[in-house]
């Protein structure tokens, strides 16, 4: 390089290494490389389905569970409405398209891909508001509390315990409700990483 076309200061020594990556990303897409990004998404996808079905549907079970063995008519209106939740969940992971159709070209298979999992996390940040009338019903009558408390006898534990006393007070409340604001921050930042994704796969394959 010659000394005239070097940078003459920092800023432009950064704007020239930035232009430089930015230029590299914008090299486009192989097929092969197309082809191995599709491959590994499939897997990634199929994987995220079969944990969110485990998960979901487990959830279901323990509250059904809880809507037939539990007294207290809130607690089973609560645990209906959450066994509710997870049932329909469960519904829209298992019948969410995962795996790459015949004629699908792998371009068009992660574009969808893409767009599927940045729609699924949006719309996962909206479905955590319909957990807000259970909760709160739950702490007002004091149900979650006793429901807790039945759980922790039935499994031998003393009410003398530091556990005890834990979950007889607020904090499991506020651990559920901190959670669920965490859960709603990174459902936003995982949309958020699917959406560069999809334009880097826009710019690279000059769509």
């Amino acid at each position: 390089m010659k000394d005239s076309e070097r940078p003459s200061t920092p800023e432009s020594l950064w704007k020239s290494i930035g232009g430089k990556e930015e230029a590299s990303m914008d090299i486009a897409f192989t097929p092969d490389q197309l082809c191995a990004l599709a491959g590994s998404r499939q897997r990634e996808n199929l994987w995220g389905q079969r944990i969110g079905l485990i998960l979901f549907t487990g959830l279901a079970g323990v509250c059904a569970y809880n809507v037939i063995s539990v007294d207290q008519i809130w607690a089973r209106l609560s645990q209906a409405w959450l066994f509710g939740w997870s049932c329909w969940l469960a519904w829209c992971i298992g019948r969410s398209p995962r795996r790459m159709n015949p004629t699908e070209s792998c371009a068009s298979f992660l574009r969808r891909s893409y767009e599927s999992k940045r729609g699924g996390f949006l719309a996962l940040r909206w479905y955590l508001f319909l957990l807000i009338p259970p909760f709160l019903a739950s702490w007002w009558t004091g149900s979650a509390r006793a429901l807790r408390l039945s759980r922790l006898k039935a499994l031998g534990v003393e009410p003398s315990s530091r556990l005890y006393e834990f979950s007889s007070g607020p904090w499991p409340f506020l651990i559920l409700l901190v959670s669920l604001v965490l859960a709603w921050f990174a459902f936003g930042l995982a949309a958020k990483k699917a959406e560069r994704e999809l334009d880097e796969l826009r710019r690279r394959t000059q769509e």
